[in-house]
């Protein structure tokens, strides 16, 4: 009686051995189904998911000042020399390698790609220049207008030892379109430390603005 018993529990143990094989058996079998049914993507998916690039920073075309209804020829605000509010130039703290950007705005006329005989570049500013004048070819543009650069950057030239032209800190402007009034009311509002409506120049009549090196735009 006893050997029967021990021979039936060999058995009984023989068949659940046989019986977590063959489980064994189908598991695999069903892993190596899924991994050659993989789609390629799933494959060679990164381990963690790339977070989304933040959204592009939303640029306000508000003017920083008051948009004035006159602005009378050949006068300049404010009602200082330019000297005293934007500077004098100091060609000694000047490094054109450091301090001058190339400004580039496909709504905006360049004189120097226009004029086979400029040889110097209306693009090239003092990186002060940049905030203001971004912000004043919004305004031209909202109002129907295009914004002329005629002048910029002058290392040498036309312009006296004196003038910020040397340092890229003065830019001269017109505009067809609005009138010569109208842009120096929207420079005002752009935020140029200094503008002058200069009318009676020897060298036409445009929009002189100028900044400080250290411009901080008006809040």
């Amino acid at each position: 009686m006893r050997n029967l018993t021990l021979h039936g529990k060999i058995v009984v143990s023989g068949i659940i051995s046989l019986f977590l094989t063959v489980l064994l058996l189908i598991g695999l079998g069903v892993r190596q189904i899924k991994r050659n049914h993989t789609p390629p993507e799933q494959e060679s998916a990164p381990a963690e998911i790339a977070a989304e690039p933040p959204a592009p920073a939303v640029i306000s075309h508000e003017p920083v000042r008051e948009i004035l209804k006159k602005f009378r020829r050949d006068t300049f605000l404010p009602p200082k020399p330019e000297r005293e509010i934007s500077g004098r130039r100091n060609a000694d703290r000047f490094s054109p390698g450091r301090d001058l950007i190339y400004v580039d705005d496909k709504r905006v006329y360049w004189e120097s790609d226009n004029d086979k005989n400029d040889t110097e570049c209306d693009h090239s500013m003092h990186k002060a220049m940049e905030e203001p004048l971004r912000l004043l070819i919004e305004l031209v543009y909202e109002r129907g207008g295009t914004l002329e650069v005629q002048d910029s950057y002058r290392a040498s030239g036309v312009h006296n030892n004196r003038s910020l032209h040397k340092e890229g800190r003065a830019i001269d402007l017109t505009c067809d379109e609005l009138g010569l009034e109208k842009l120096a009311c929207l420079a005002w509002a752009a935020g140029f430390d200094w503008v002058y409506y200069e009318a009676s120049s020897k060298g036409g009549a445009h929009v002189h603005c100028s900044v400080k090196p250290d411009h901080v735009q008006p809040k």
